[in-house]
């Protein structure tokens, strides 16, 4: 979110990191919490590698979905609402906050890499590199399997709080413009723990009697879901993993070679290396501090962001053909939302809601945004994502879209004397609009606009340009049900999703007061 983490009151501990390939110094920032406009910031200690000439690499940023939540840097446009406009409704769809662990990567990697580390004898072995020293006396974080998997660490209730307090922050009047005869303002969350969690940490900190409403996460429960991916029997969550898998074969190679040379006995693995690397993240959001970020170089940390980012984009990216199905009923309804001039089916003028990591990635596709063939439409986009070498060029790099908390924003903005681009071909200089309704995007903070509208101000949408686009986009991906094979004995068939509306009285959802 907009100034959701800053960088206050910081000092640094800067120590040598000796086995590494090249010399690098690694500083752990380490912050006491700060506040904006009143709102307390919960920080995590930045694992910053420094290298030759004062470059700078911040390992926080590049581990995509297990990251403590930063504002994406977008593509560098203002992200307070543009001059002459005003925010007059907003929609949010959130990932829940910082967790110990999902249950896949620490099946799969980290329970593993602790468990041969724990009953490894010859620890000592350790100590003769310096930067794996501290795997001699290393624990795990993970102290109750059964109370922490999947389940929100404190930092991460803090961080929801934070989190509520900046919407608040935001949009003080979108806040207060609920319709009186329902009472309070709600907010969403599917019905697992963590998202439950996360929404009553976030309406902890909006400081509001704000009611939850939790929405089941059921496989009969076709679009009308925050969960869609869960709902869509043609979903695969094992896509990509051979992509991934070929690209962290490939890196792993030469520091499962150098780990071993430096800690001969232990004989390191392609699960350990990547084990190793999840812990940077995992351990940090759990104890605030980690020695993981420091024991990989910045190119290291790079190649292990692009196997990530080759696993959601075959899995929940736009190398899955049904991804945006998947997405495009959150998007239809955040344009009946911001689209609707009156508060007959949707009372608020603010619609936050909690999911899944899967969520954010399947809407962003939806409305084809971070697409490395947006302005190429001829060109195959999984040609664009090779798994023997990284594209450094893409646009699809998934820690910009999905830390803990990682969200897509739309605002329907109302803009009077706004100066917006021309669409003269003489001159092409800005030219004057009286006023109007636009439609912006933002994820994670930073303004991302639509490639095909852009033409107003802030390179937002206009409101009559965001409708043909969003009917576009449903005559191609409109059809949820066709695309996951929904057959006809499902009693909740639908392409729509109806949990916004006022007087919502779906069967899958359930009001917490």
């Amino acid at each position: 979110m907009r100034a959701f983490l800053l960088p206050l009151g910081c000092t640094l501990a800067v120590r040598y990191v000796a086995a590494t390939p090249r010399a690098w110094t690694t500083e752990q920032v380490s912050c006491e919490p700060a506040t904006v406009g009143g709102v307390r910031i919960p920080h995590h200690k930045r694992q910053i590698i420094e290298g030759p000439g004062g470059y700078q690499f911040n390992v926080l940023e590049h581990l995509a979905g297990i990251a403590p939540y930063f504002d994406s840097p977008g593509v560098q446009l203002d992200p307070s609402p543009p001059e002459g406009c005003h925010v007059n409704k907003a929609t949010y769809l959130v990932r829940h906050s910082n967790i110990y662990a999902n249950d896949f990567d620490y099946e799969t990697y980290v329970e593993p890499f602790l468990s041969k580390l724990a009953n490894y004898s010859d620890k000592s072995v350790f100590t003769q590199t310096p930067d794996l020293a501290f795997l001699a006396n290393y624990t795990s974080p993970i102290t109750n399997e059964t109370e922490q998997i999947e389940k929100v660490t404190p930092s991460g209730l803090d961080a929801a709080s934070a989190f509520g307090g900046v919407i608040k922050q935001l949009y003080p009047d979108l806040l207060g413009n609920t319709d009186a005869l329902t009472g309070s303002l709600r907010v969403w969350a599917a019905s697992a723990e963590r998202d439950v969690e996360s929404g009553n940490a976030f309406i902890g900190g909006l400081g509001s009697s704000a009611s939850l409403v939790v929405v089941n996460e059921g496989e009969n429960d076709s679009a009308n879901s925050l969960t869609p991916h869960v709902s869509c029997p043609a979903f695969d969550a094992a896509m990509g993993s051979v992509q991934s898998g070929a690209w962290v074969e490939k890196y792993t190679a030469p520091l499962i070679a150098r780990f071993n040379k430096a800690a001969p006995g232990f004989n390191f693995t392609e699960t350990d290396i990547v084990g190793m690397q999840q812990l940077c993240g995992y351990d940090d959001v759990i104890r605030n501090r980690t020695d993981f970020c420091n024991v990989f170089t910045a190119d290291e940390w790079l190649d292990f962001e692009y196997a990530n980012d080759l696993m959601y984009f075959y899995s929940i990216g736009y190398g899955n053909p049904i991804a945006p199905q998947l997405g495009m009923p959150w998007v239809r309804s955040a344009f009946d939302i911001l689209s609707a001039n009156d508060t007959t089916t949707y009372n608020q003028s603010l619609y936050v809601s909690f999911s899944h990591r899967e969520e954010p990635p399947l809407v962003i596709t939806a409305l084809n945004l971070f697409n490395n063939s947006a302005y190429y439409p001829a060109l195959d986009v999984n040609s664009t994502m090779p798994t023997d070498r990284i594209n450094r060029q893409r646009a699809w790099r998934t820690s910009f879209i999905l830390p803990f908390l990682g969200h897509v924003g739309l605002e329907r903005l109302e803009c009077t004397s706004a100066f917006v681009n021309s669409t003269d071909e003489d001159n092409g200089s800005e030219s004057l609009l009286n006023s109007g309704a636009f439609v912006r995007v933002l994820v994670n903070g930073a303004p991302i606009p639509i490639p095909d509208c852009q033409d107003g101000p802030g390179e937002s949408c206009a409101m009559a340009g965001f409708t043909e686009f969003v009917e576009s986009r449903a005559g191609m991906f409109g059809d949820f049900v066709g695309a996951c094979g929904i057959n006809e004995t499902v009693t909740n068939r639908t392409n729509e999703l109806t949990i916004y509306e006022q007087n919502a009285t779906n069967g899958n959802v359930v009001l917490i007061a």
